[in-house]
């Protein structure tokens, strides 16, 4: 049985935090402390850098932390920042990564600049991506689930060390309580209680198994991350939770997301396909069951539609799965 004791202690501040994967919003900063704003992280990268960038607006999308673009007499860019100092070392790491992953292939954005502010803050610049969100998952095809699919292939065996790493989270998450996020959704009654007992059985027989960790891992990979241009992936953006694991995860993620915003019919089913392939039934249920834990409850407080997709979306993987 792999050591899962602290492998993921550098992915912010300990097992809970940021191994949170889908969608966890950064904590607010003390109130004594001194906050940084989006004008003045552009003041203090433009000093860093010696630009004259201005804030143009702000991009749509983007429930952890927002994207901005900035312009000057160049290209258009992207600035993401996030007020949590603690998240800092995550961003940092995630720098190397999407250098690695672009290496290979991988179309995420190229970053242009990797800082922290004054106050703590990190931020990094990158490219802008021509294109529109798939926020909408209705346009997503066969032929355009089938270039995702193609573009994970892309993830494999870039990350040979297992720091921050989605399969030790999720092996910890749904088998060892870290960051109580389990026996949290336990509590919750009805159908998201039921769902995640399901998913425990599911996943029960696989305790003792070693999940592989060497892969890249986007790690909040959802269709609205999933830039289109002219009809083809254009870019995958909001990576800042990259770490390793097992590519599963992420095809697992787009099967879930499929079938919560709106794919047609069968789309899910090629992604988990795909998943299965890239990772087994084991690796499958093991990071659907930790994810599906972290996004139910990220919704908890949120609007009873949103509760209820990601209800669909964690049944559905159920049934595909035959649990």
């Amino acid at each position: 049985m792999r050591d899962r004791s602290g492998a993921v202690r550098g992915a912010a501040d300990g097992r809970g935090e940021r191994a949170r994967g889908h969608a966890v919003p950064p904590r607010p900063a003390p109130a004594d402390a001194v906050t940084d704003t989006t004008e003045s992280v552009v003041t203090e990268l433009n000093v860093a850098l010696g630009t004259d960038y201005r804030l143009v607006r702000q991009l749509p999308g983007g429930f952890q932390s927002s994207a901005y673009e900035l312009s000057d007499v160049g290209p258009r860019v992207v600035l993401k920042w996030c007020d949590d100092p603690g998240w800092a070392p995550r961003v940092h790491r995630a720098a190397e990564l999407v250098r690695r992953a672009r290496a290979a292939g991988y179309p995420t954005p190229a970053w242009l600049a990797v800082g922290t502010t004054a106050a703590g803050s990190p931020y990094q610049l990158q490219t802008y991506v021509e294109g529109r969100s798939l926020a909408d998952a209705s346009s997503i095809g066969p032929s355009l689930a089938r270039e995702l699919i193609r573009i994970s292939e892309t993830q494999r065996d870039l990350v040979p060390d297992q720091d921050s790493n989605w399969s030790v989270w999720s092996a910890g998450v749904v088998f060892d309580g870290w960051d109580g996020v389990w026996d949290r959704v336990l509590g919750y009654g009805g159908e998201a209680t039921d769902l995640l007992e399901r998913y425990g059985a599911l996943c029960r027989p696989y305790r003792d198994h070693a999940l592989p960790v060497d892969d890249l891992v986007h790690g909040d990979l959802n269709v609205g991350n999933v830039i289109v241009d002219n009809g083809r992936v254009a870019g995958i953006i909001d990576i800042e939770a990259a770490g390793g694991g097992s590519r599963a995860y992420d095809l697992v993620s787009l099967a879930t997301s499929a079938t919560r915003d709106g794919a047609p019919a069968g789309v899910d089913e090629l992604f988990l396909e795909a998943a299965l392939r890239a990772g087994g039934r084991t690796v499958v249920a093991i990071c659907a069951a930790a994810a599906y834990a972290t996004i139910a409850e990220f919704v908890r407080d949120r609007s009873t539609y949103s509760q209820e997709l990601v209800l669909d979306g964690a049944r559905r993987l159920l049934e595909l799965l035959d649990a």
